[in-house]
């Protein structure tokens, strides 16, 4: 998976600065590995308003403070703690994309960490699906409580499930 083309591996120094940047990130981002190796952090490619927000959560939820930048995209993974999220990458050209990152502490013998290790997978396609679904769902809710015929749909126990504005005229119940 390290050198595959469809996830971003980008592994850091334990300060953040990025020391390996695979194919996949190349493809992903835009950037050579000579571009970004021993010059940034993957805080540097992200979306600094999330990363600014995340760290805010992060502190809220953690209670304790936690820095905007680089600190806030390792620091659950710093703790040992399972750490997936989304964030927005931003290419070299300045175009942005939806990523879901999975981030893992790489540690050394004695369990000091040396380093992080950033998976990073385009989320593109799936929140382009979400996003229809949700239009299709509100263009139906649109048409079926337009409608002028009544709807009343139960499940097995006899629940009403369903019942459309056409069904509250007819009836003169509401929802």
């Amino acid at each position: 998976m390290f050198n595959s083309a469809n996830f971003s591996s980008i592994a850091t120094d334990a300060k953040g600065v990025i020391q390996i940047f695979n194919v996949g990130a190349e493809r992903m981002l835009g950037y050579t590995a000579a571009e970004v190796m021993n010059q940034i952090t993957p805080a540097d490619i992200s979306d600094p308003q999330e990363v600014i927000a995340r760290a805010r959560a992060l502190s809220a939820e953690l209670g304790t403070v936690i820095t905007p930048g680089f600190e806030a995209l390792v620091f659950k993974a710093s703790r040992g703690i399972e750490d997936i999220y989304e964030l927005t990458y931003i290419r070299k050209d300045g175009s942005r994309f939806p990523a879901v990152v999975s981030v893992t502490a790489l540690r050394d013998a004695q369990e000091a960490i040396i380093g992080y290790l950033l998976i990073g997978t385009d989320n593109t396609a799936r929140k382009q699906a979400e996003e229809a679904l949700l239009k299709a769902g509100a263009l139906q809710s649109a048409i079926f409580n337009s409608a002028n015929f009544s709807s009343i749909a139960t499940d097995a126990k006899g629940v009403i499930q369903i019942f459309n504005v056409g069904a509250e005229r007819m009836l003169g119940y509401t929802a």
